[in-house]
């Protein structure tokens, strides 16, 4: 899609580049003058083959569902962007954006999840075990 999505945004550069020149060369010979039907035709032909192009350039979506999307980075760990800075290092995905939760022991895990937060019908039966036990640790 590279070259499809380059040569539409290159076409409709040409084409905004011609309507903007032609409307300025139309508006100081003839200041009165309505703006021609063919230059709005070909400004608004520029604008949506630049529009098509830059969609066709978008990178895929993320999920918008948060938990699916930090399993995705989780599951295939850190990826390349396939960009690199000036100093030849490979620059790299953020991970996951949520691991700062401490969510890894919580969803599915026996853990008590993010930290901060507990599990409520964890600790009660933690205490009802206590309570049959005779309040003895």
């Amino acid at each position: 899609m590279t070259l499809l999505s380059t040569t539409l945004n290159a076409v409709g550069l040409i084409f905004l580049t011609h309507a903007v020149y032609s409307t300025h060369e139309h508006t100081t010979t003839f200041p009165s003058a309505p703006l021609p039907l063919d230059i709005t035709v070909e400004l608004l032909f520029s604008t949506l083959v630049l529009s098509a192009g830059i969609v066709f350039a978008s990178p895929s979506l993320k999920p918008i569902q948060w938990s699916r999307w930090a399993g995705k980075i989780e599951r295939e760990g850190r990826q390349s962007e396939g960009t690199w800075t000036r100093e030849g290092e490979e620059v790299l995905d953020e991970g996951d954006p949520y691991a700062f939760l401490g969510l890894d022991g919580g969803i599915g895990g026996k853990g008590e999840g993010r930290r901060g937060f507990w599990d409520v019908r964890g600790k009660r039966q933690e205490y009802a075990e206590w309570v049959k036990s005779g309040g003895k640790n």
